[in-house]
């Protein structure tokens, strides 16, 4: 059952019909408890009008039921009258030619031409009277008493239902109208759904659909600002490749020819790089999605990304290398674990003047938090630059580098993901920048 209007109704009634079925199971106990009460004085007071008519008058006493007006339970009442005990001298049509019970004073339990009777016996001198009234006759008091206490329940539960349909539909007219709000909306609509007049209840929806509204907001703001920024910053080296290529297929000078394709490679390494860390990026959303942790060795990491970046360090003779200590595992996603701390070592071999080393540092502090730490010796960054880094293609002037200006925003959006942060703080000695990464827990 998917309908929250039928789920509603269902509840309600099953709830109505439980409280009504337990209080007329009470009432009917109490009520057949009464009953059998009521009947039994009503045996007992026979049986002593019947003793005192007895006593007072012997003649005519064997027709005695003869004179009873018809009614649909005579034959479910009978009576006798016993001389001595032992000689029936007063008796109903239906009553069998033995005692109706065997005891001789008081209520007792009989059974005989096939049913079961109540019996109330009493000594009038030498005359025993005995009354009795079938069970069936109190079962259909029962019964009777049941159908009168089911009834209004059978005939209310329709009405009640009806009337829940037409309060829950109308309750549930905000709902409609909210499916039919966002129904009217485009894709490109995100304003707020106006919450004034709204249920108490819906409140809450409304403004978690206004806070998702925000977010998609700001994230395709962000998504529209990142294509843009990504398609100038392609448009630069694309447009530096072509211009050297034509001042090559222009040159006479071999030499000119050979710095103009040399420049030209130059523009390709820097937009094949860009392409790369766009991908990283694009990359980084789909891995938040699929979460695939598994546990990582953090020296194992920094050791691999050293011996893929030795080639470059040493083109530009830079000295790498990674600190003695114990290592620190955490989960987490090794490809972006990687890409995470190739930037880091990317940046450090790019910015360190010929001939100054970078730092690799892996293990756990003093408080247990695993770590990955890279230090160099460049220019470093100033602290009121240190946040504006992190953003997207953002480049500090002077650095005397062309980057993308994205590997240290993929490394906090990498450290982000996994529960870690990025820290930014000066070199060894106040020279250069240490980079360092803090996994939490």
């Amino acid at each position: 059952m998917n309908s929250l209007r039928l789920r509603l109704i269902a509840g309600v009634l099953a709830l109505v019909a439980a409280i009504w079925l337990a209080v007329a199971l009470a009432a009917w106990f109490e009520t057949r408890h009464e009953t059998e009460e009521i009947l039994d004085a009503h045996l007992a007071q026979a049986a002593a009008l019947l003793s005192a008519f007895v006593g007072a008058e012997d003649d005519g006493a064997d027709d005695l039921d003869e004179h009873l007006p018809a009614h649909r339970y005579l034959r479910k009442v009978t009576f006798q009258v016993w001389e001595k005990g032992d000689k029936l001298r007063v008796h109903s049509a239906n009553a069998p030619d033995h005692r109706l019970a065997p005891a001789d004073h008081g209520f007792a339990e009989s059974e005989f031409d096939g049913r079961r009777w109540r019996v109330y016996s009493v000594w009038n001198g030498d005359y025993l009277v005995q009354v009795g009234e079938t069970r069936e006759a109190r079962d259909d008091i029962s019964r009777e008493l049941a159908g009168h206490l089911l009834a209004p329940l059978v005939i209310a539960l329709p009405l009640l239902a009806l009337a829940l349909a037409l309060l829950i539909g109308r309750g549930l007219r905000p709902l409609s109208r909210l499916a039919d709000d966002i129904g009217r909306r485009d894709a490109r609509r995100l304003d707020p759904i106006d919450a004034i007049g709204a249920p108490r209840e819906l409140k809450p929806v409304l403004d978690r659909l206004n806070q998702l509204f925000a977010r998609l907001g700001d994230s395709l703001e962000q998504e529209r600002r990142f294509t843009a920024d990504a398609a100038h910053e392609l448009r630069t080296p694309l447009a530096a490749m072509r211009t050297h290529a034509q001042v090559a297929l222009g040159a006479r000078d071999p030499a000119e020819r050979e710095t103009a394709l040399a420049r030209v490679i130059e523009a390709t390494d820097r937009a094949t790089h860009l392409v790369a860390q766009l991908l990283t990026l694009a990359r980084l959303d789909a891995s938040a999605l699929a979460g695939r942790f598994a546990p990582c060795s953090l020296r194992a990491l920094a050791a691999d990304t050293l011996a893929q970046l030795a080639p470059a360090a040493i083109a530009r003779d830079i000295a790498l290398s990674l600190t003695d200590g114990s290592d620190a595992e955490v989960r987490g996603e090794p490809t972006l674990l990687a890409a995470a701390l190739s930037n880091l070592v990317d940046n450090a071999v790019r910015y360190s003047p010929p001939g100054a080393g970078v730092l690799v540092a892996a293990g756990a502090d003093a408080q247990g938090r695993a770590f990955v730490e890279v230090a160099d010796a460049g220019p470093g960054i100033a602290p009121e630059e240190r946040a504006r880094v992190l953003d997207r293609f953002y480049r500090v002037a002077g650095s005397g580098e062309s980057g993308s200006g994205l590997g240290l925003s993929i490394v906090a959006k990498i450290a982000e993901l996994h529960g870690a942060r990025l820290e930014l703080s000066d070199g060894p000695g106040g020279k250069g920048l240490c980079a360092r990464v803090t996994f939490n827990g």
